[in-house]
């Protein structure tokens, strides 16, 4: 039994009890309930009580700096001064108001229990903190309680972000052709190519990755390394601060393709190569054709294991954490140009977390006396809330509340859905532990919103999730005119405000089936892969050909669009989606 936050006045004491979480080591799940209760104990006769709570989600951050000033001493010399200065900033994630009820006519020594369920919002991001250079960046939730605005208690809860879509998105690297310079002597070319099965990955999950390359120099080829790299930002003011860490590493296996030519392989080659005939065409297409069947063949492939103490990706306004994985190719010898070539990843909570969870908590949920702590402070290195295995899950119902609360009259249980939540805010900083208050430029999306084009996209821009966001305006009819408005640059403009570029495919094909009346077109599936970037334009003509009403009269324009290797990469996509359309037009 451990103890409950408590605050104890003249004529009473408040505290909160929060029930166990649906995941054990504290962490609640985004989406899921939060649930326990508010207890009021009075110490004098008092006419009425009101208890009000609520939920906050804040990003804080602080950056130290040091700033230097000169000055002159009695004799004319002059001097420098350093001061260590500090600002802090913090932007509200979310606001969830709870009215817990109210009791007249309080006698002494009476006890009351306000038990509560409150669905948290979806999109929340999870949990974390990192300190460095003396300031820290955190992302931090409390429950509050007070009476009548005085007498505030309050707890601090761990959240976990909801669980990762089960879609996978592929990246499926072009293959690259670089040039192998050793002291400034051309030794021929290297060709390389890679797929990561899914970038969107669990904390504690493994990445997979494929990997071919042919070697067409005199270089020898000593390693071939993959890692995947974090990296977070946080400002404060204009005061900035990052960290730097690798999470995992691994090596790929040598290959027969690794092996160097000699010097006239080499000649004989470039030759070959700089002759623009058909001949020279068809191998360069065969060349890519190699590739591709190598990477999908599985012959080179690592297990990259993503530590659970890895932060979430999150792109917010005072923290951003980012994630990506590196390829490099490393020659023998010096001054040598080693190929490398970068991925951005997501992490997220795995997809297998939300299954083996128990959604529902009990009706009237029975208080325990263990308090949740908040997310671990730590050095340099990052921590996020601790996953969990299967074996984990099972959980022992809530303790009964403590022994000294057992006579306490329990009001009717108040019960919050996500609708209520403010979700965002607006970002301020200020100096030191306290001082003026400066407001920074964010957006605090505000209850009611004029539909028009402009505040959607603002909506996209600032939004925790932008699937979400577009989701809700989707499914209110006052937005209707909007996305059937929209024209094709329009449309590639609402795409292109996902800060997140790994959103911007699912954003692309659910906005798709509402514009124009649900008259998708090849001119919006052209002006969504143009804004893209290019490692997300085959998965967006994925996901976009089976929606494009025209397909089969103007399948030509939209393969002009693509790169060899794209071609390559979406002949299935469009086989598949022909067919489907040939169906449909039968039909």
């Amino acid at each position: 039994m451990g103890n409950s936050p408590s605050r104890s006045a003249s004529n009473g004491t408040l505290s909160i009890v929060l029930d166990s979480p649906q995941t054990p080591n504290s962490n609640f799940l985004a989406g899921k309930t939060l649930s326990g209760s508010v207890y009021a104990k009075a110490t004098s006769n008092i006419n009425s009580v009101r208890i009000e709570a609520y939920i906050t989600g804040k990003e804080r951050t602080r950056v130290r700096y040091t700033e230097t000033s000169t000055y002159r001493d009695g004799n004319g010399n002059t001097h420098t001064r350093h001061h260590t200065r500090y600002r802090n900033a913090e932007r509200s994630i979310c606001r969830v108001n709870i009215n817990l009820g109210e009791v007249e006519n309080v006698q002494a020594g009476a006890q009351h229990r306000f038990p509560f369920r409150i669905e948290l919002p979806h999109d929340l991001p999870s949990s974390m903190h990192m300190q460095r250079n003396g300031g820290y960046c955190k992302i931090d939730y409390k429950f509050k309680a007070h009476v009548g605005g005085h007498h505030k208690v309050e707890q601090l809860f761990n959240v976990m972000s909801a669980p990762l879509s089960m879609q996978p998105v592929a990246n499926l690297i072009r293959p690259i052709m670089k040039d192998v310079q050793s002291c400034c002597f051309r030794r021929g070319t290297i060709t390389l190519g890679a797929r990561i099965a899914n970038t969107r990955i669990g904390r504690g999950e493994t990445a997979i990755v494929d990997f071919a390359c042919k070697n067409q120099s005199r270089q020898k080829i000593t390693s071939v390394a993959v890692e995947i790299k974090q990296e977070v930002r946080w400002n404060a003011g204009h005061h900035k601060e990052y960290a730097k860490n690798v999470l995992s590493t691994k090596f790929f296996k040598r290959t027969e393709r690794w092996g160097e030519m000699s010097k006239e392989e080499v000649k004989a080659h470039e030759q070959s190569w700089r002759k623009n005939t058909d001949t020279h065409r068809d191998r360069k297409q065969q060349a890519l054709q190699m590739i591709h069947k190598a990477i999908f063949d599985g012959e080179n492939r690592v297990l990259l294991n993503v530590p659970t103490a890895a932060f979430q990706t999150y792109e917010g306004a005072l923290v951003r954490v980012s994630h990506r994985m590196k390829i490099k190719v490393t020659f023998d010898g010096t001054c040598v140009d080693n190929p490398t070539f970068f991925v951005p990843l997501y992490l997220g909570t795995p997809t297998s977390y939300g299954s083996q969870i128990t959604s529902a908590p009990p009706s009237i949920p029975v208080a325990t006396a263990v308090a949740v702590p908040s997310a671990p402070t730590m050095s340099v290195e990052p921590s996020a809330p601790p996953l969990f295995s299967e074996a984990e899950i099972d959980m022992a119902a809530p303790s009964a509340p403590p022994a000294e609360w057992a006579a306490a009259v329990t009001s009717a249980q108040v019960v919050v859905g996500q609708s209520v939540a403010v979700v965002g805010g607006n970002a301020n900083d200020y100096d030191g532990e306290g001082g003026a208050v400066v407001q920074a430029s964010a957006v605090l999306p505000v209850a009611e919103v004029v539909p028009s084009l402009g505040n959607l996209i603002n909506e996209i821009k600032f939004a925790v999730s932008p699937s979400d966001t577009v989701r809700k305006r989707l499914n209110d009819k006052k937005w209707a005119p909007v996305f059937s408005a929209m024209t094709p640059i329009q449309y590639s403009s609402a795409i292109k405000a996902v800060a997140i570029e790994f959103d911007q495919p699912d954003i692309a094909a659910l906005i798709a089936p509402s514009v124009r009346g649900g008259k998708f077109t090849h001119e919006y599936v052209i002006a969504a892969i143009r804004v893209v970037p290019d490692w997300l334009r085959t998965p967006t003509i994925s996901k976009l050909l089976p929606l494009c009403k025209d397909l089969h009269a103007n399948v030509g324009k939209i393969k002009a669009e693509l790169t060899d290797w794209e071609k390559v990469c979406t002949q299935r996509d469009f086989e598949q989606a022909m067919a489907i359309g040939g169906q449909e037009s039968l039909a």
